[in-house]
């Protein structure tokens, strides 16, 4: 399960057993911490001292980025999907009617976003390379990139040479979730489409950060495994890829599993705590890079957490193509929203949590 072949799952679990409070307080007392820290901070003996961890966590964001939070918006492009992925609202099986906007269309989307103040845009759709063409990103990354100052995307993965075209046309994050690192796990709930492939999944961010892309996010989907696990072998991969790219900025997410459309019965349920936690721990051992939080979660865990260690909070989602123009337009959500708050109500909560809110990324002269 592990990358790099030195905590194998088994080893693992045992560490995690064995930890005292003892030891997580050792471990946040140090000035630089390993791995075997990192795993110290996702112990269920750390789950008792998570006023501690908030302590560190919040001294780690201040040095780093100062008391800020970064806002951006997904834009759905498509939920036309060739995989068939259990969890997944936009699954190939399930029936119900498929949308991918015209750049015009799409145009019309980040317009409203753009009225919101919000300058950082996530493309997003589906895994459907003949309806999402690299020509299609590439026209819509161009045109977009004179509106915002910050793109990136979340869509099927590409070869080097399709990343590299990508990055030309000025979009310069890219996030691919692995979803779970459980193999055998994986291999049952991807049953059809490109995506059942894991290990030419895994290799995928590496073409991005070949391509040259700034930002190269990960995440695992929460609730499909032991999340302690996940966030050890996430941790792992990110290592292993800072080694190899270490141009590139690593980013992190951490979906929770909400209610879909068909349903999906949650394997192994993460907790609000647990979830913070998690958190936690990746702020303080991944001191550089950013958090993001979306808007599977609620107002008030979203704000305690931008507070101690997110970085990036995503505003005003809507998670359907076209939803911005035409509010509730369409069936096919990827997934429930749980914080519905305008971006000025955002702002201002935050503000009131004594954080700066920045809606800008990237000065066009970077790329």
């Amino acid at each position: 399960m592990f990358l790099d072949g030195q905590w194998p799952e088994k080893e693992v679990k045992k560490y995690l057993a064995a930890v005292r409070e003892e030891d997580v307080m050792s471990s946040l007392a140090k000035a630089l911490l390993s791995f075997a820290d990192f795993l110290t901070l996702l112990a269920p003996a750390a789950a008792q001292l998570l006023p501690a961890m908030r302590s560190r966590a919040v001294q780690v964001k201040n040095r780093h980025f100062g008391p800020t939070v970064r806002l951006y918006s997904p834009l759905y492009i498509s939920n036309y999907c060739r995989n068939d992925c259990e969890y997944c609202g936009f699954r190939a099986s399930h029936k119900a009617a498929r949308r991918r906007l015209t750049i015009k269309e799409l145009l019309r989307e980040a317009d409203v976003i753009k009225s919101f103040g919000i300058d950082a845009l996530l493309l997003v759709s589906g895994e459907d390379p003949e309806k999402v063409s690299v020509a299609y990103l590439e026209e819509a990354g161009k045109k977009l990139k004179t509106r915002f100052s910050y793109l990136a995307v979340e869509i099927y993965p590409l070869s080097q040479a399709g990343y590299q075209r990508l990055f030309q046309a000025g979009i310069h994050g890219v996030t691919l979730y692995q979803e779970t690192y459980n193999r055998p796990l994986y291999r049952r709930l991807h049953h059809a489409g490109p995506k059942s492939d894991y290990a030419q999944r895994l290799e995928h961010i590496a073409a991005a950060g070949r391509a040259g892309f700034y930002n190269l996010g990960l995440g695992v989907l929460l609730g499909l495994y032991d999340w302690r696990l996940e966030a050890a072998a996430l941790a792992a991969h990110a290592l292993q890829l800072k080694k190899s790219f270490w141009r590139s900025r690593i980013q992190f997410s951490f979906p929770r599993i909400t209610p879909i459309a068909g349903g999906f019965a949650i394997p192994r349920e993460v907790k609000e705590p647990e979830l913070e936690q998690m958190i936690l721990a990746f702020r303080i051992f991944f001191e550089e890079a950013d958090l993001y939080l979306s808007t599977r979660e609620t107002p008030e865990f979203r704000n305690r957490l931008a507070v101690t260690a997110i970085t990036h909070l995503s505003a005003a989602s809507r998670v359907v193509p076209g939803g911005y123009h035409q509010p509730g337009h369409g069936d096919l959500g990827q997934f429930t929203l749980n914080d519905r708050r305008g971006v000025g109500q955002i702002r201002a909560d935050l503000k009131a949590l004594g954080l700066e809110v920045v809606c800008k990324d990237w000065d066009p002269c970077f790329g």
